[in-house]
């Protein structure tokens, strides 16, 4: 059975593992990576982590925030690594390990492992939203990830949900991600209350004990994403829409709302076929050495 290498490269830390075909972890791999580095020492790093599992695989996958060249496999720029800029990740990979490397934006990474290993990957056409410290966006045809030109397609989470509403982190007004993400949710939390909340599960707590100004934000928060969804919907006519990343362990308080904000407001022959629902919230490494797979079915 053909074994596949899944880098995930975040904002402290490099994952590594080792996958088969049908998606089980054989090795892994985690290095802490220092909060100032420049380009050379990044990559050393990145080498020294995978090295240990390069024996019998057939490619290397990585996964990373964007903004990056997909097709020149550089990592362009990054705000949770200071430092870096212009990195020749694909380039330096394939020199080190004579191996084929395949790079994608992080969230098209979770979209692909989802569609080939996930809990509807019976179905050609998917639509993967990671939810989590933002909101990402990912679509799968037939067993293609869909990236848009240079790997940055699919940022559901910058189209616009409020006309001149919340200045987002991109710089503009109004985008979904201001309103349905651990960032939203905090940002507009302390609009209302000038209390910071340490993070997503707070907020949820919150929630839960029927705070009426967190329910309030998640209830709009919530028609915001819906809303998002069915402009996406329209476009890309996908057999499923799946929600995964870590807002979704709170799935409970919002999916059904979401679900039928959804249903309510596409056109009623979409409902014949449309599944919506929650996925596996899948690793990160897995989703980078779904690229690989892909590689080799398209």
């Amino acid at each position: 059975m053909k074994q596949a290498i899944g880098v995930d490269i975040g904002g402290g830390s490099i994952r590594v593992s080792l996958f088969d075909e049908e998606g089980k972890e054989l090795k892994s791999n985690h290095t802490k990576t220092p909060e100032h580095l420049d380009n050379q020492s990044f990559l050393e790093i990145l080498k020294e982590s995978i090295r240990p599992l390069t024996p019998g695989a057939i490619g290397i996958g990585v996964g990373s925030p964007g903004p990056l060249n997909n097709e020149t496999g550089v990592l362009l720029t990054s705000a949770n690594m200071v430092g870096l800029q212009n990195v020749p990740i694909k380039q330096t990979l394939e020199r080190a390990f004579s191996l084929p490397v395949y790079y994608e934006n992080d969230a098209n990474c979770a979209a692909l492992g989802e569609a080939y290993f996930g809990s509807y990957k019976e179905y050609e056409s998917q639509l993967i939203l990671t939810l989590g410290t933002g909101v990402g966006g990912g679509f799968v045809n037939r067993g293609a990830l869909y990236t848009g030109y240079l790997g940055n397609g699919i940022e559901i989470g910058h189209t616009t949900s409020v006309i001149g509403g919340a200045l987002c982190g991109c710089g503009a007004k109004g985008c979904v991600e201001s309103y349905f993400s651990t960032r939203g949710f905090l940002n507009r939390y302390f609009e209302k209350t000038q209390t910071k909340l340490p993070n997503a599960e707070a907020f949820f707590d919150l929630v839960r004990k029927e705070d009426p100004i967190s329910k309030e934000i998640l209830e709009f928060g919530t028609l915001a994403l819906a809303h998002a969804v069915r402009g996406a919907i329209h476009l890309l006519n996908p057999e499923v829409v799946v929600f995964v990343g870590g807002i979704t362990n709170s799935y409970d308080l919002f999916g059904k709302h979401l679900e039928s904000e959804i249903r309510s407001n596409i056109f009623s022959v979409l409902n014949e076929r449309l599944k919506l629902g929650k996925g596996r919230n899948l690793s990160g490494t897995l989703g980078a050495c779904s690229l690989v797979f892909a590689k080799k079915k398209v």
